[in-house]
């Protein structure tokens, strides 16, 4: 007789197979062989492209450009072009660094000159990257994790496409959920296709001595935490395949830490548990 314990931990740790389950300046110089009746045509041009480069950006307005061509270094010599990118904006630029590289007058010099106004005009506004959580999706602002439960909270953290799977009728979860796992997604089967309570399963892993369970298309564990069985591979706590699901509560944080399975002293216990692991 199978012992129903034996059943109920096989499943939290998902060691079956898954879905059979129930279912501010900047400058450059430029060199150029071009002769003397030709440079005050490039210039003119080069000064045309990069100012064309920032409107397209959206930011020329902000930019001034000035080409400048300087006397050759030696008879005979190429001349060279000094190009000045100047952001209005900034009020502390107060000087000009300048450079000097000899290359052809060609489309190859234009190119870098609009690769350092492109830098320029990166470095005066920064982007902002919102913060990821430890599942792969956007990690929600500290107001909305406070009238979140826990389990909420554990959804809102997945990638968007696996957000989808919470509220597919039974029939559709299983293949959608599969489909998800061969595209790269990391998925939690007991919880994301037989819809069991994130937190509680969690908490149930980390009794049973789990610090990782496999993700959906991967092979299941043959032996649990702390035991030994001839000639299967034993549990190690501390090597994660890649790939695999990391047993944690630590998505309980900041929320309103409110559970029908869990009092929030077991939340706070897990979720120190979830940091020292």
């Amino acid at each position: 007789m199978v012992h129903l314990n034996s059943i109920l931990h096989s499943a939290i740790v998902n060691s079956d197979p898954i879905f059979t389950k129930t279912s501010s300046t900047a400058s450059t110089a430029l060199t150029t062989t071009a002769s003397a009746s030709s440079t005050d045509s490039f210039g003119a041009q080069l000064a045309a492209a990069i100012e064309g480069y920032l409107a397209q950006s959206g930011n020329g307005s902000q930019f001034e450009i000035n080409v400048q061509e300087g006397q050759p270094q030696t008879a005979g010599g190429s001349s060279q072009f000094t190009v000045t990118v100047t952001n209005l904006t900034d009020a502390t630029a107060t000087s000009t660094a300048t450079t000097a590289a000899p290359v052809a007058a060609s489309s190859a010099s234009a190119a870098g000159a609009l690769a350092s106004a492109a830098a320029a005009s990166s470095a005066q506004q920064p982007a902002v990257v919102p913060a990821a959580s430890p599942f792969g999706g956007a990690m929600p602002s500290a107001s909305e994790l406070a009238n979140m439960t826990p389990d909420e909270a554990y959804w809102a953290e997945q990638p968007a496409a696996v957000q989808a799977l919470q509220n597919m009728p039974p029939d559709q979860v299983g293949p959608a959920a599969m489909a998800l796992a061969q595209q790269g997604y990391v998925i939690d089967v007991p919880i994301m296709v037989w819809g069991w309570d994130p937190l509680t399963t969690m908490v149930e892993r980390q009794n049973y001595g789990y610090t990782w369970v496999p993700s959906g298309l991967q092979a299941p564990v043959q032996v649990p935490p702390g035991l030994t069985f001839p000639g299967r591979p034993t549990y190690d706590p501390n090597t994660p395949p890649a790939g695999s699901i990391a047993v944690t509560t630590a998505f309980a944080a900041g929320t309103n830490m409110q559970n029908v399975f869990i009092d929030p002293a077991q939340i706070a216990a897990s979720m120190t548990l979830s940091a020292s692991s």
